[in-house]
């Protein structure tokens, strides 16, 4: 799940965890590795009211299943808005690829799905179909048999004792086969983009991805349907082509541009963070600092 606070707004300080829920509100909080996946269960009781935001991330791909009825949400990408009620049984996919930004509203029981990147080397073994094959953009669409897998797995995230390799990896199997099946995305088949983009397709996306800027609308999803593709296979495509996602590309330009500034300018750390697309200093120093190893402040004192 990705956030739900009590009140109007998260408490000041509260901690989160990797996808953004406040640990403090959480009636339910479970998780067990299958491997290529990682399956979660979170829940909240009461009333709950949050507008969450998680930045974009190179991890995969996340599935909530609704276990139970009335929960709503509005997402929003760019100018568009969608508001969605999630009953049981009412799932959604995303690209941790894709910023997203979501106001909740009430209480909330999901099981989730977290796919790892590795799980699309799987994928033919798994369920027979061609690694890549993606997975389709799903918002509160109903998946009755997504549901009763999931009240499968619930067991074992309650009683560690009950913990069985072989049957773990035997349910995430029996899921990721469903998922590959039933949402599966083959519309590179039918395009012939199967093996990358042509170099006009590489430039173009490039340019629309440092380009990127959420007030104008622009996103993963309006490069992809520019391309003519879903948004699964574009990721895929530009993989293939450039050799990483296109989130890590633009990460790189980013960094890149901050690195010139550094070097060339007297601007303070927090213009840089700014000019250079990053939500704010703290996010360019923690992404700085992971990608090239000291802190951009220690990397300015260096180069000068």
């Amino acid at each position: 799940m990705d956030a739900a606070v009590k009140g109007a707004s998260p408490k000041a300080g509260a901690i989160k965890d990797s996808l953004g829920c406040s640990l403090t509100e959480l009636s339910k909080d479970q998780a067990l590795d299958a491997g290529h996946m990682v399956f979660r269960r979170k829940a909240a009781s009461g009333r709950h009211r949050a507008q969450v935001a998680t930045q974009a991330q190179d991890r995969g791909v996340l599935i909530g299943i609704s276990l139970a009825d009335g929960h709503r949400r509005s997402l929003r990408e760019g100018r568009a808005a969608h508001d969605c009620l999630f009953d049981h049984g009412d799932i959604y996919l995303r690209d941790f690829e894709e910023s997203y930004k979501a106001e909740m509203d009430g209480s909330f029981d999901f099981f989730l799905i977290e796919l790892m990147p590795e799980f699309w080397r799987d994928a033919e073994k798994v369920a027979g179909v061609s690694p890549d094959v993606g997975l389709a953009r799903q918002l509160a669409k109903r998946d009755m048999t997504l549901y009763h897998l999931a009240n499968a797995v619930l067991p074992l995230l309650e009683d560690p004792e009950l913990l069985d390799p072989i049957l773990v990896e035997q349910m995430a199997t029996t899921i990721g086969a469903h998922l590959l099946k039933r949402h599966g995305d083959r519309r590179s088949e039918a395009t012939g983009f199967d093996r990358g983009l042509g170099s006009v397709m590489v430039r173009k996306a490039k340019e629309m991805l440092v380009s990127t800027d959420e007030e104008d609308g622009t996103s993963i999803a309006t490069i992809a349907e520019a391309l003519n593709m879903s948004r699964s296979h574009f990721f895929r495509a530009f993989r293939e082509s450039t050799g990483i996602s296109p989130y890590q590309w633009l990460l790189k330009q980013r960094i890149d541009n901050a690195q010139r500034l550094l070097r060339t300018t007297n601007l303070p750390l927090s213009e840089i963070a700014l000019h250079c697309g990053f939500s704010d200093q703290s996010h360019f120093t923690r992404i700085f600092s992971r990608d090239v190893g000291v802190t951009p402040k220690v990397w300015r004192q260096r180069v000068r």
